[in-house]
């Protein structure tokens, strides 16, 4: 018990090693199949060289039936020529013979190879004493047939009835008989071998494939096993997915609505810039316009000269207050509340392109096409910033602004063929471009800018629709 209890600690180690007990369980397998199929292999090369034993020595056997039929044909053919004297026993006499000799020399051949050299030994004594009386049996048959041939066919029965002949002949008989016996029990004993080795392999692999089958079915089991926990972390690991995704998009959808407030608020205080400017400063302007009007019908015939400074001085302000109204219109479109986006759009890029001489190219929407109030400022804004990047940088002779509206998006596109610029150094330092990629991206859009140094700028917005970060407050 102690010592079993000394291989399960250190069978218990090596899992905690390898990692688990299915790689444990894969190793262990991998490790029988080797060893199964090494000891497989050295019985099945065992069972191949016994096979080799088993045709030599069968080889043999074959060789020694023809060895003892040669002879007897050779006897045959002998008594028939001394009988009969026809010439046509003569060469079955001799053919017999040679087979007779070729077999012996065969027999040799096989005792000498190296597969069964170690254990033939009493055969090859046998060898010699059988290849001695067939030379001995093929000297009496050769000399019966001369002596026939001379015409002494009385001497050459007599030599054939002579005991020393049937004694030869009885020796042969015997010895060959010795021999086939020797080889049928190597015969015997190397099918045994062979035999067993089988029977080795054969238990080899039955073991081995029931051990593997042992060890398959715990693989499975602890797969199954495992499977089924991961399932069930998989499970878990979807609902807190499926929780974090909740809380993903309601932080994504407070971020978009708090940047849409953010420009909400920016636009308010726009709005309000506008209107200060429009009243406080406009009124300013307009009153000292009035005085300084007054003040030059009042001077022109007693101070002329002082009467044309202030004509200058007018032409400023004239200056000031068209600067004024151009302010204000930039800070907040009074044409958006007024006539609405549509008309609104086509005056801010017409008047874009009559200021600064460019060739127009200009494609908008039917003015019944409807967009909320919030998007259109959105996309008016996104418009102005790229007409006054244009302005300001483009150098430009040509704009083309196509405006496209379908059932999901509003679809900007502005087009310019200035000097262009080159967008792997343009950094942060581009408060437009960068105002206008973050009042997009915030309201779930796209901007995509493309332009390289010489091929002017191009500019695509594609903003959807529906958002409902869209929805803007109701003092807006």
């Amino acid at each position: 018990m102690e010592l079993i209890k000394k291989i399960w600690l250190w069978w218990t180690k090596v899992i905690d090693k390898l990692g688990g007990r299915v790689v444990a369980s894969l190793i262990a397998a991998m490790v029988l199949t080797l060893v199964a199929v090494a000891f497989t292999d050295s019985w099945i090369v065992a069972i191949s060289k016994e096979d080799a034993k088993l045709k030599v020595l069968n080889e043999n056997a074959r060789v020694i039936a023809t060895l003892k039929a040669s002879l007897f044909h050779a006897e045959s053919a002998q008594r028939g020529y001394l009988v009969t004297q026809r010439q046509e026993y003569l060469t079955p006499f001799n053919s017999a013979l040679d087979e007779a000799r070729k077999s012996i020399k065969t027999l040799k051949d096989n005792f000498a190879q190296e597969l069964i050299s170690d254990v033939i030994m009493q055969e090859n004594d046998l060898l010699q004493l059988i290849a001695a009386s067939v030379e001995a049996k093929a000297t009496e048959m050769q000399m019966t047939i001369k002596l026939a041939k001379n015409g002494n066919i009385k001497d050459a029965k007599q030599i054939i009835n002579l005991d020393q002949g049937l004694i030869e002949a009885s020796k042969f008989t015997e010895q060959t008989e010795q021999l086939t016996n020797l080889q049928l029990k190597l015969l015997a004993k190397i099918r045994t071998k062979r035999n067993t080795y089988a029977t080795l392999s054969r238990a080899s692999l039955i073991g081995s494939a029931i051990a593997l089958s042992f060890l398959v079915m715990v693989v499975i089991r602890q797969l199954t096993n495992e499977i089924a926990n991961r399932d069930q972390l998989s499970r878990a690991l979807a609902e807190e997915r499926l929780t974090l995704e909740a809380k993903l998009k309601e932080r994504t959808d407070l971020l978009e609505t708090l940047a849409v407030d953010y420009q909400y608020d920016v636009e308010r205080e726009r709005r309000q810039l506008a209107r200060e400017l429009h009243d406080e400063l406009g009124s300013i302007l307009t009153a000292t316009k009035m005085d300084i009007s007054w003040v030059i019908r009042t001077l022109k015939d007693t101070a002329p000269q002082i009467s044309d400074k202030l004509r200058k001085t007018s032409l400023y302000i004239d200056q000031g207050i068209q600067f004024k109204r151009r302010i204000v219109q930039e800070l907040h479109p009074a044409m958006l509340s007024t006539f609405g986006f549509w008309p609104s759009m086509k005056e801010l890029i017409e008047s874009a392109a009559e200021r600064n001489q460019w060739q127009l190219d200009l494609i908008l929407p039917e003015d019944s096409t409807q967009l909320s109030e919030a998007l259109g400022l959105i996309a008016y804004r996104i418009v102005q910033e790229t007409l006054n990047n244009a302005s300001k940088y483009a150098k430009a002779s040509k704009v083309s602004v196509s405006v496209m509206v379908d059932l999901k998006h509003l679809k900007l596109e502005i087009e310019d063929n200035g000097i262009g610029m080159d967008m792997t150094v343009v950094g942060s330092e581009t408060h437009g471009l960068t105002g206008m990629r973050h009042r997009v991206q915030a309201i779930g859009g796209q901007l995509e800018i493309v332009s390289q140094p010489g091929e002017g700028v191009f500019t695509r917005a594609l903003i959807p629709l529906e958002n409902k970060a869209l929805k803007p407050p109701a003092n807006i």
